[in-house]
């Protein structure tokens, strides 16, 4: 008799353990996606920047301004309820220097994607009329592609170059002397998994001539980062 209610209370035991064992396997898909799927980086015709994040619904964020390292942590988390009805935030970015950062912090991942621009900071240097780049905007794909779009003066000419030897995606800009058919342009980039997506826009102005790529103006200047796992 005793034989047999061991066996009862084994069997019981067995049966719970492995109804949890196929709770938390059916919980780890839903845990280790990522928050948001995807992200438009955006500068304005004024130069203020700002993102654009497209997200589940179920999804808040936090946005904090570290401006000790000019980092804009963005701070992304499943919410219990159902009340985040909005698919989508707009952002204004943190930026007082010439450079500044974004890091998606997610509760569910330790790597820590993150994008870092370099450029002229409008708080401090003010849009030139002559400047060759109007406004432009990196979109991230689902399908782990980037959409590049800018816009440019009208007198500027554009070249899309892939400098092989520091892996960056070039934008060369040179004042052309006469009105360009076209002020808009799209490109769609491909990012190696674990490498850095890098684009550079390249201003040759003045003594810097289109061949000298090294001594040119390179801004802004837009860095790609997956993150590493910690």
């Amino acid at each position: 008799m005793k034989k047999r209610n061991f066996l009862a209370v084994a069997v019981v035991f067995s049966l719970v353990f492995s109804s949890c064992s196929s709770e938390e396997e059916a919980l780890m898909p839903e845990q280790s996606k990522e928050l948001f799927k995807t992200f438009e980086l955006k500068r304005d015709a004024t130069g203020a920047y700002s993102i654009d994040l497209d997200l589940d619904s179920n999804v808040k964020v936090a946005k904090v301004k570290n401006t000790a390292e000019n980092i804009n942590e963005l701070y992304l988390s499943v919410s219990d309820d159902d009340l985040e009805q909005k698919s989508n935030l707009q952002s204004d970015l943190f930026f007082d220097d010439e450079n500044f950062k974004v890091d998606f912090i997610t509760e569910n991942s330790n790597k820590v994607p993150s994008i870092s621009i370099f450029d002229d900071n409008i708080k401090y240097v003010k849009k030139s009329d002559d400047s060759f780049l109007e406004e432009y905007s990196v979109i991230k794909n689902e399908n782990g592609t980037y959409e590049l779009d800018f816009k440019v003066s009208n007198n500027v000419s554009v070249d899309f170059v892939y400098n092989d030897e520091i892996s960056v995606y070039e934008v060369h800009l040179e004042e052309s002397g006469k009105s360009q058919q076209n002020d808009s342009y799209s490109r769609t980039l491909e990012k190696e998994e674990n490498e850095l997506l890098q684009i550079h826009f390249v201003n040759h102005t003045g003594d810097n001539a289109k061949g000298d790529a090294t001594s040119a103006d390179r801004k802004p200047v837009i860095i790609i980062d997956d993150g590493e796992d910690w």
